[in-house]
């Protein structure tokens, strides 16, 4: 079967929603498929991965937005697809937009992260509307498929839910709990607004000397923002200067080498005001890490007391009270959390699983 992926990108130094529809395509592939992508605005990140699949790639670059929607459309009803898939609102948007007027394929959008805020804008209602011509709408948390459900019940027969399948790339580094007596976190996140740097610096802000001297963080992601440049980054590093925080938080460029950094923390932090299915969050339960994470997503189904901590976004006091029960545990214990993680993940992100629904949709 001929499936079609369409993306704005294939990631600028980065980027969650484009890791996944790459790794769903590899997936695909290796179940046999015949996969290929198309893309229409800078960013090849991942392109790598997909070439060492095979997986023909065709960039098209189109910044005028009706001559995309057209070709995009031409490209779509000419290919002789069996399903399109595609992630993310404007995506989902071009490919409902070839399905007017009929077609023969399925088309799958998928949901990476529903706001309220996205049902309620004209743009959203307007795109929402065109999901009429989807025939799954794939949610990747049970907290968006609830969302939609609310705003929009006529669709609740096409909602479904699949969880982010993880597949880590080769990792060649090693743990040592607690190197140098501290505590390590890693964040995998854009410094964009809603990944809440800022309200991290804050709270790290709240922890007195001693405490300092026991945690480290290491925050990777991309630095420019398509609207708002390096603001938020520019923001959170003058924050780290202000409180002397430079020895406790170190921000760097996105790397793809994330997991072996990830595999040589002690956990695996997320401080995001609202989020999809956070990838890194998934990530490191499945490196076998424990997790301190905001309230956001399907986070009672992720993070308990088993394997992690829970704080709130817009508190910096239990942002540090999270922390400091981290950095409060002994080398036995967070082995136990990490453990418990990782038992989590298997259950919940099995390649064999993820698969399976993905290919039971395609092929129905």
């Amino acid at each position: 079967m001929k499936v079609l992926f369409l993306s704005p990108n294939l990631g600028r130094e980065g980027g969650g929603a484009e890791r996944q529809i790459v790794t769903v395509g590899c997936l695909l592939k290796d179940a046999g498929f015949d996969v290929e992508y198309l893309y229409y605005a800078d960013g090849d990140f991942y392109a790598p991965i997909l070439e060492e699949k095979q997986i023909p790639i065709k960039c098209k670059l189109l910044p005028n937005y009706l001559k995309r929607m057209f070709y995009v459309r031409k490209f779509i009803r000419k290919g002789n697809y069996d399903a399109v898939i595609s992630f993310l609102e404007t995506p989902n948007f071009l490919n409902n937009f070839a399905a007017v007027g009929g077609k023969s394929w399925k088309v799958i959008t998928g949901e990476r992260s529903a706001q309220k805020r996205t049902f309620l804008s004209r743009k959203g209602k307007i795109f929402c509307w065109f999901q009429r011509y989807a025939d799954y709408i794939v949610c990747n948390s049970d907290n968006a498929k609830k969302l939609w459900i609310t705003y929009y019940p006529q669709y609740e027969n096409k909602l479904v839910t699949i969880y982010n399948n993880v597949t880590l790339r080769s990792v060649s580094s090693s743990y040592i709990p607690k190197r140098d007596g501290r505590v390590h976190i890693v964040v995998a996140a854009s410094y964009q607004n809603v990944k809440n740097a800022i309200g991290l610096v804050n709270a790290l802000a709240l922890l007195n000397e001693q405490e300092r001297g026991k945690i480290h963080v290491d925050w990777y992601g991309k630095k420019v923002i398509a609207t708002t440049g390096t603001k938020e980054y520019d923001d959170a590093c003058n924050a780290i200067e202000k409180n002397g925080l430079q020895d406790v938080i170190t921000l760097h460029e996105g790397t793809t080498e994330i997991h072996d950094r990830m595999n040589e923390a002690d956990a695996v932090g997320l401080f995001s005001k609202y989020e999809g299915l956070p990838n890194a969050i998934c990530e490191g339960m499945m490196l076998g890490k424990p997790i301190v994470m905001t309230r956001v997503s399907d986070y009672a189904t992720l993070v308990d007391d088993s394997n992690g901590f829970l704080c709130d976004w817009d508190s910096s006091e239990t942002i540090k009270n999270a922390l400091l029960r981290l950095i409060n545990l002994r080398k036995d214990e967070l082995l136990e959390k990490g453990k418990n993680s990782k038992i989590r993940a298997e259950r919940l992100f099995s390649q064999e699983r993820i698969i399976k629904q993905w290919t039971d949709f395609i092929k129905k």
